[in-house]
């Protein structure tokens, strides 16, 4: 996972970073905004691994990274460089024929609004 791609930059593991689950509620999963610049870390938080994972650039459908198994508690912290919609989506089985993703969606803005 020490991949550095146009558009994101990994953090130190110790960085404050905002958690953003992929186990979400679909409550939860609606939508996650977020600052340009700011840290986040990405988390596992499922009792078994997830496949597939992947973040795209919905505007464009380029794929900023994948990661082809992410273990249960595995987790990483990275930073949107660009504001933009992006979502994260991957698979509960490691067969991606499925065609069973889940997203969750990211909208980075250049700020946030209070």
């Amino acid at each position: 996972m020490g991949l550095l791609l146009a558009g994101l930059s990994f953090q130190s593991a110790d960085a404050k970073a905002r958690l953003i689950s992929l186990h979400l509620s679909p409550e939860e999963a609606s939508q996650i905004n977020i600052s340009k610049g700011s840290a986040v870390k990405i988390s596992n938080d499922f009792e078994t691994p997830i496949y597939n994972l992947k973040i795209v650039k919905v505007s464009t459908g380029i794929r900023m990274m994948q990661v082809d198994e992410f273990l249960s508690g595995q987790a990483f912290n990275l930073e949107f460089a660009r504001a933009g919609d992006y979502a994260i989506c991957y698979s509960l089985l490691p067969d991606s024929e499925s065609g069973k993703n889940s997203c969750v969606q990211v909208k980075v803005e250049t700020r946030l609004n209070a």
